[in-house]
C-alpha cells in the first residue's frame, strides 16, 4: 500500500487525472502485476502479438501511438521502436517504465501524459457538482482532438477502453447515489473512443476486455458480466482469456478472469 501511494505521487498525470484517482489506479495495476505477473503472461503475449500484427499491416512506419500504454506490460515497445521512427506512449498517468523507455531510446520513444477522453479536467472540476446526466453527456460529447505528435501510421488502444469512463465516474459525488453511473459513463466514453479511433487515417488496433468472469477453483463459471451492453462491435479478429486476479488476489473463493478481444482495422 505504501509503495503504491509513493508511486502514485511520483506519477506524471494529464490534467484532472490525479484528482479522479487515476494515478493511484495506475500504481495499483503495477502492484498487481508484481504479485500475479505469471498469470498475466499469456494475456501479455497475446497483446504483443496482435499489436505486431497491426504493425505489419502499416504502409508506412513513421509513427505509432499507443493509448493506455501504462507500465508497458502489454506493449512490445522494443519491437515497435525497431519498426517505427517514433513511438509515442500515451496515458493519463505516465509510468516510470514508460519514462525509462524514453530515456533509453531518446528521440525514438516519447512518454506523454494525455487524456484520451478530453474531458477529465472538466470532470475533476465538477466532481462535486455534476449531475449524473451531465456526467454521461460530458463523455458522450467528448473529443480529445488530434493525438499527441499528430496522426500516426498505427494507433493502438491498449486495454483501456473499459476504463476510460468507469474509474473517473466512480470518483464523482453523483455516483454515491447512483450505483450505475460509472457503467453508463463507461459505455458513453467507449462509444466516443471507438468513433475517434475510426476517424484516424492509419491502421487501428483496439484491444479491450469485454466480459468479466468469476471462476471457481474447479473451473466452474460462477458469474459472467458483459462489460459493453448495447455497444455494437463487429466480430473480433482475435480473442483470449486474461487471468486477471487468481485466488486469493480478490477472493479466496473464485478467480477473476476477463475475456479480451482485439480488432485490427485498416484505412479505407
Amino acid at each position: 500500500m505504501l509503495r503504491e501511494l509513493i508511486d502514485a505521487l511520483r506519477t506524471k498525470c494529464a490534467p484532472g487525472a490525479r484528482a479522479l484517482g487515476l494515478a493511484y489506479e495506475a500504481a495499483a495495476i503495477a502492484a498487481r502485476h508484481r504479485r500475479v505477473g505469471k498469470s498475466w503472461a499469456p494475456h501479455i503475449a497475446a497483446s504483443h502479438q496482435v499489436i505486431l500484427r497491426g504493425a505489419a499491416r502499416c504502409r508506412k512506419h513513421e509513427r505509432v501511438l499507443v493509448i493506455g500504454a501504462g507500465a508497458c506490460f502489454d506493449v512490445p515497445v522494443a519491437e515497435l521502436a525497431a519498426q517505427f521512427s517514433e513511438v509515442i506512449l500515451a496515458d493519463v498517468a505516465v509510468s516510470a517504465v514508460a519514462r525509462r523507455w524514453q530515456r533509453r531510446l531518446p528521440g525514438r520513444v516519447r512518454a506523454i501524459a494525455w487524456d484520451a477522453t478530453g474531458v477529465l479536467a472538466s470532470l475533476a472540476e465538477g466532481r462535486r457538482t455534476l449531475t449524473a446526466n451531465a456526467a454521461v453527456e460530458l463523455f458522450a460529447g467528448s473529443d480529445p482532438g488530434v493525438p499527441p505528435g499528430g496522426d500516426a501510421d498505427l494507433v493502438v488502444s491498449a486495454n483501456c477502453l473499459s476504463q476510460l469512463g468507469l474509474i473517473p465516474a466512480d470518483q464523482l459525488v453523483a455516483a454515491e447515489a447512483d450505483d450505475e453511473l460509472p457503467a453508463r459513463c463507461a459505455i458513453a466514453a467507449a462509444r466516443r473512443h471507438i468513433a475517434w479511433l475510426a476517424a484516424r487515417p492509419g491502421v487501428r488496433v483496439l484491444i479491450s476486455d469485454v466480459t468479466r468472469l468469476d471462476i471457481a477453483p474447479d473451473g466452474r463459471e460462477l458469474a459472467r458480466r458483459t462489460i459493453f451492453k448495447g455497444l455494437e462491435l463487429r466480430a473480433p479478429d482475435q480473442s483470449w482469456r486474461w487471468d486477471l486476479a487468481p485466488i486469493p488476489e480478490w477472493s479466496r473463493e473464485w478467480h477473476r478472469v476477463h475475456e479480451v478481444s482485439a480488432w485490427i482495422d485498416e484505412p479505407a
